[in-house]
């Protein structure tokens, strides 16, 4: 009976996971939807609200925790890639290389 090898989720995931935080915080006010309708500029646009979610990022207590807490899951993402260089995102013969 062949054994069968147990695949460990990819350690890339833990930047993605990161980095689609900090679009969630940077989305609020629906900036992606704005895009989308074409509402770009203007007091309620687009790049209005990015600006203004950027700031607060940076400026309020819980943006500064977020972004903490983001550089952490990448810092482990990172040191785990370099740890463990050979895993696998998903099953044993399908990988994505990132």
């Amino acid at each position: 009976m062949a054994r069968r090898k147990m695949a460990v989720p990819h350690p890339s995931i833990t930047g993605m996971a990161a980095g689609f935080s900090i679009l969630d915080d940077l989305n609020r006010g629906d900036v992606i939807g704005d895009i989308v309708k074409g509402n770009i500029g203007g007091r309620t646009g687009a790049l209005t609200n990015l600006t203004i979610n950027s700031q607060n990022l940076v400026k309020t207590e819980d943006g500064r925790k977020a972004l903490f807490q983001a550089v952490g899951i990448a810092a482990i993402g990172a040191f785990a890639r370099k740890s463990l260089p050979g895993t696998k995102l998903g099953g044993t013969k399908f990988y994505f290389r990132i």
